[in-house]
Formats: structure tokens, C-alpha cells, sequence
């Protein structure tokens, strides 16, 4: 029989304050939206399986001349997409609900020469926390106060006593440690999770490699 639990929060945890809004409510602000309501759920592509090829022509490493010489082939000229080149089809992408935009900056070592220029390509870290701690998707399986949870544990002799157990984020012994020491009362903090490895781009055809920082929260649960 599993011990009856007890679910403790942190005196001082934060409050929530009106007027934020989520991704769902974000994509309610849409321009498009009565289109995508009354005419074209797929709009600015004409259906889903062209939405479905218009993603999977953007998600992967082909270039843009790659995707125009696609369009070009004889097949797709007997049965052509509404966007006819690489230019209109990311024009049409970028006219959907904004994400956290990607940045590209040139690294330069002076006075270091490299045989190919480096190129960091980056988002905005504080968007990208706000977009996932605004998705929808992960709402029920994420902290947003601390809570210590403890186990009610009787003895042989027939006494009581509570055993803490630990599982997420936010009923670490440092969690609470940041929230009683290192902020004010009412409010509250997001836990930044960044990994990084080494991903092959090409392989037999230049050997290029990436090192992409994998960014994920704290407060989301372990197992989503």
C-alpha cells in the first residue's frame, strides 16, 4: 500500500499578475485568422497536403536552389503547389504566427584566418523561454511553485513521521534555496536547462559540422 502523501508549498512563493497571453492566444491575433476560420484551415497553403510538402521542403538542408529546382521538375509542372519558387514559399512562411526569429552572426578571431568563414546562428534566449513557457502543449506537466511533497511513514512502534521525496525541478533543495534567499517576496523563477553536442551537417561532401545549444526548462516536467 503506497504511504499517504502530503504536498507542501513555499511560504514565499510567486503570484501571477493578469495580462500575459499564450501561443493559442497569440495565433488568435493572427491577421489571417477569419481565412484560416471561414475558408482555408491551411491558409497561406491551399490544403494539408501541400502544407505538408511546403514542410517538409523548409524543415530539412535543402538549399533555396535546391527547392527551385524541385518546383521545376516536369511532375510538379502537371501538378504545381500554389508557390512556384523558394522566395514565395518563405514569404509564406514568415507570414504565419511569429516564433522566436533565428539571428546569423560572422565570428571573427583577429587576427586568426580560418579557411571558411564561421557563422553563429542564434535566438534570442529570453524570447525563446517566453515561447516555450507560453506553449500550451507542455501547461499541465509544468511547475509553477515550489512544492516539496512528503511521504506520511508509520513505525513498528506505531509513530508517525514524514519522509521528503524529491522529483521535479522544483522540489530540489536548491530551488527553494534560490526562492528563500535570492528573491523578493511574490516572486518566482524560471529554471534554464542548456545542453550541447556536436551534429554532422554533410557527410562525403565537405564534413560540415554544427554545435547547436539544445535550450529546454527546468519547471517542465521530466518525462514530456
Amino acid at each position: 500500500m503506497t504511504p499517504p502523501r502530503i504536498r507542501g508549498y513555499h511560504p514565499t512563493t510567486g503570484t501571477s499578475h493578469p495580462g500575459g497571453i499564450n501561443n493559442l492566444e497569440l495565433m488568435d491575433q493572427d491577421r489571417y485568422l477569419n481565412i484560416c476560420n471561414m475558408e482555408n484551415l491551411y491558409y497561406p497553403f491551399m490544403s494539408s497536403s501541400e502544407w505538408e510538402l511546403a514542410n517538409w521542403l523548409t524543415s530539412g538542408t535543402l538549399s533555396q536552389k535546391d527547392i527551385d529546382w524541385y518546383l521545376r521538375l516536369p511532375y510538379n509542372l502537371h501538378c504545381p503547389p500554389s508557390f512556384c519558387t523558394a522566395s514565395d514559399l518563405h514569404r509564406r512562411v514568415e507570414s504565419l504566427p511569429e516564433v522566436p526569429c533565428w539571428h546569423c552572426t560572422e565570428i571573427k578571431v583577429v587576427p586568426y584566418k580560418t579557411k571558411e568563414p564561421l557563422f553563429l546562428y542564434w535566438q534570442d534566449s529570453l524570447e525563446v523561454i517566453k515561447h516555450l513557457f507560453s506553449n500550451l502543449v507542455s501547461t499541465s506537466s509544468m511547475d509553477y511553485t515550489l512544492g516539496a511533497l512528503q511521504h506520511r511513514i508509520t513505525s513498528l512502534s506505531g509513530s508517525n513521521h514524514c519522509q521528503r521525496v524529491y522529483g521535479e525541478f522544483m522540489s530540489a533543495d536548491r530551488a527553494w534555496e534560490i526562492q528563500q534567499d535570492k528573491l523578493p517576496t511574490g516572486h518566482s523563477f524560471v529554471g534554464v536547462i542548456r545542453a550541447s553536442d556536436k551534429t554532422p551537417l554533410t557527410m562525403r561532401s565537405g564534413n560540415k559540422e554544427m554545435h547547436p545549444l539544445l535550450l529546454s526548462l527546468a519547471n517542465i516536467h521530466a518525462n514530456v
